[in-house]
């Protein structure tokens, strides 16, 4: 573990533990658990999560706390898949807009033009073939870096929200569909949009 830790921060002098008590110090000693997993999932990296929670459930956990780190450890997961959805989301969109303006150009006329849709989904379908399967592993890719992203953006609407103190598991899921909708869905159908349009004029 330390060897996987310095590889990522870099740093040759860490020793295990470290990175949980500088958490544990800048997290505060009299902090709910809700609190403090919400400060360190927006303020601190994965590496120092997993320790934080090894810590946590080896040697302190009562309960409660276990419902907690739970809880956490869920969040995480669900904040990835949603990165991920929100990278294949915006890959889809190009997709789209890739498809219109072929079928545009090809036609001479918009794909929602009588006898043209048909057209549209066959060449749509034809760039899902290679933007789909093969494109997998490049989405993943992709997902690691924008997942940092994503994380500080769902934390901080979770942090925002007025169901934080009396409701906090509500709250966080509360945030991911929130994420969910502005991120995977307003963003994504906007941007596909501004590329069908931009697409439209040059064609």
């Amino acid at each position: 573990f330390e060897g996987l830790v310095k590889s990522v921060t870099g740093n040759e002098e860490y020793k295990f533990g470290d990175l949980t008590r500088a958490t544990l110090n800048t997290a505060g000693s009299v902090m709910t658990y809700s609190e403090k997993s919400l400060s360190v999932l927006r303020d601190h990296n994965i590496h120092e999560l997993i320790e934080l929670m090894s810590v946590f459930w080896n040697k302190s956990m009562n309960e409660e706390e276990r419902k907690e780190a739970f809880t956490t450890c869920v969040y995480l997961g669900a904040v990835t898949v949603l990165a991920y959805n929100f990278v294949a989301n915006f890959m889809s969109g190009m997709v789209f807009a890739a498809a219109w303006a072929k079928t545009s150009m090809a036609a001479g006329v918009s794909p929602l033009s009588p006898g043209v849709w048909g057209k549209f989904l066959d060449t749509k379908s034809s760039l899902d073939l290679f933007f789909g399967g093969p494109c997998l592993p490049a989405r993943a890719i992709i997902t690691i870096p924008w997942f940092f992203v994503y994380r500080k953006f769902v934390v901080s609407a979770a942090s925002r929200s007025p169901l934080r103190e009396k409701y906090p598991v509500i709250n966080r899921y509360m945030s991911l569909i929130l994420s969910w909708l502005v991120a995977n869905i307003a963003l994504v159908s906007g941007v596909t949009f501004l590329m069908v349009k931009m697409l439209s004029v040059l064609t």
